[in-house]
């Protein structure tokens, strides 16, 4: 009765971690595909140009252009 037990809390345990990654995964796309519009939009012209005329493209390089964080 016991092993029954342990194996069902593994289990769960295990959807419980994949599922958790799984969101991780999707936000992380997320977050990628949000920096990737805002560097465009950069490229564009749309955006500030950095003091230094060096083009950064790292998310919180866009994050400090775009909103001043």
């Amino acid at each position: 009765m016991v092993w029954i037990v342990v194996k069902d809390l593994t289990k769960i345990i295990r959807s419980l971690q994949t599922t958790a990654v799984n969101r991780c995964r999707e936000r992380l796309d997320e977050a990628a595909a949000k920096a990737k519009d805002l560097i465009g939009r950069n490229e564009e012209g749309n955006g500030k140009a950095p003091a230094n005329g060096k083009t950064e493209y790292g998310v919180t390089s866009v994050l400090k252009r775009r909103h001043g964080l």
